[in-house]
């Protein structure tokens, strides 16, 4: 199965660190990021190669300017089915509010949280839970 991630973080430092930490477990792995998540949106979009056996993981920070973590996930949900079932959308914050982190796991689209940081252990976690799908 091939593996890829996107990151989707408005702190350039984060998504260097994100980059690092993914390239550094596995340097196999693709990893593309941006600090806007419309930009993010619309590469998902305009990506019309479906492939059954690959999965992208998107690393999803909540509180971004111009569009958030919930207005992303929320257009990512009108997506059609073959195009989200390609991509396993994780959220990775620091936000303590349990209000917002309800909320966000409410969406279908999310498939769990990561507190900030993000370490090794837990993208080793996620890898397999990406690739046993």
């Amino acid at each position: 199965m091939e593996l890829s991630f996107i990151v989707i973080d408005d702190s350039e430092l984060d998504c260097f660190i994100a980059r690092k930490i993914i390239e550094h477990t596995d340097a196999n792995l693709h990893v593309k990021t941006f600090q806007n998540a419309q930009l993010a949106l619309e590469t998902i979009r305009e990506n019309d190669a479906v492939d059954s056996d690959a999965i992208t993981i998107i690393l999803l920070d909540l509180q971004m300017p111009l569009m958030n973590g919930f207005e992303f996930v929320e257009e990512f949900e009108k997506l059609p089915p073959e195009v989200k079932k390609m991509y396993m959308v994780v959220v990775v914050s620091s936000t303590r509010n349990n209000k917002d982190i309800f909320r966000i796991l409410t969406y279908r689209a999310v498939h769990s949280r990561l507190e900030k940081p993000l370490t090794r252990e837990k993208l080793l976690s996620l890898i397999a839970e990406a690739r046993s799908r």
